[in-house]
């Protein structure tokens, strides 16, 4: 992975993390669903060695994760994205 396919990884990690775990007054489920919608599809096209290989990168990241919560959000984060066949 280069630098900077690690750094987009991280960077859709931590949406996902941030829009997961924002309160339901402050962005709403669907709303969050809605963002997220676009970059599933986009994800969905890649080749399938491609999706696990950001997978694999995303749960890296989630086991750097000290906080329970953000730990557990990060770690369904490949599932949340379709990534998983």
């Amino acid at each position: 992975m280069t630098t900077l396919e690690r750094t987009l990884a991280k960077a859709l990690t931590e949406i996902v993390i941030r829009l997961d775990l924002s309160a339901d007054d402050a962005i709403a489920p669907e709303v969050a669903m809605e963002v997220l919608q676009p970059v599933i599809a986009l994800l969905r096209d890649l080749p399938e060695p491609n999706r696990e290989a950001l997978a694999e990168l995303i749960n890296q990241f989630a086991q750097e994760e000290t906080d329970p919560e953000r730990y557990l959000t990060a770690w369904e984060t490949p599932e949340t994205l379709g990534l998983l066949a």
